[in-house]
């Protein structure tokens, strides 16, 4: 739990840096998730200096990142020869980069890492998963972000999206505790059900708390 509450400090941390303003260093962030939407993106206070259509090349979309229930999966992008990626590219200030890796769970947690790719003269990032696992499923909701955000993507053919919102979608139901541990707790007996116990604490705790409220978050503007 210790860590969580560290990863919580250091988030705050950034939105205080982020109160001072953009700064001057500036990154292009490629979004092909949840973050398609401008209400997630309002909602975690992040205003893009810039944005356009972005497809990337040679790599494909796949929900194969767990996300807290059972079963259901979040966007990556995975190295796929021939395939492509649909998205908005974001110039983000630094800071409010370093704001949405906290939003993604890349300090401290590691569940995503940035990935960087040179394409069209372009440096850029995208988040991609650090634990890829099979047979996962968006839910409707999540699914709903990418559908929405392809409508006008000038890249996105009549197939890409038919397949899109052809895709079987997942229930939220059960929480997993993978969502922030790596591995499953290899302990037997008694010792594995109280970890299990506490590990499952730790996941509602931070989902509905720590990850959920932010002391500073609401003072920036948007």
């Amino acid at each position: 739990m210790l860590r969580y509450l560290v990863w919580r400090l250091l988030f705050e941390a950034c939105n205080i840096r982020r109160l001072l303003g953009h700064g001057s260093e500036t990154v292009q962030y490629l979004a092909f998730g949840a973050n398609l939407s401008d209400a997630v993106m309002r909602k975690r206070r992040i205003t893009p200096l810039a944005m356009r259509h972005f497809t990337l090349r040679d790599y494909g979309l796949r929900f194969d990142h767990p996300a807290p229930w059972a079963g259901c999966g979040y966007a990556s992008a995975e190295y796929a020869p021939g395939e492509s990626v649909h998205g908005f590219l974001y110039t983000l200030s630094a800071r409010d980069a370093a704001r949405m890796d906290f939003y993604e769970v890349v300090p401290v947690v590691n569940r995503y890492r940035r990935t960087w790719v040179d394409q069209d003269g372009e440096t850029v990032y995208f988040y991609q998963t650090n634990r890829s696992t099979p047979n996962l499923k968006p839910t409707a909701e999540y699914l709903g972000y990418i559908v929405n955000g392809l409508e006008t993507h000038p890249d996105a053919s009549d197939e890409y999206r038919a397949a899109m919102v052809a895709t079987v979608t997942g229930v939220p139901g059960i929480m997993v505790s993978s969502y922030l541990w790596e591995q499953p707790e290899s302990r037997r007996g008694w010792r594995r059900a109280a970890i299990g116990i506490y590990q499952k604490m730790a996941l509602v705790v931070f989902l509905k708390v720590i990850y959920r409220y932010s002391l500073t978050a609401w003072i920036i503007r948007v």
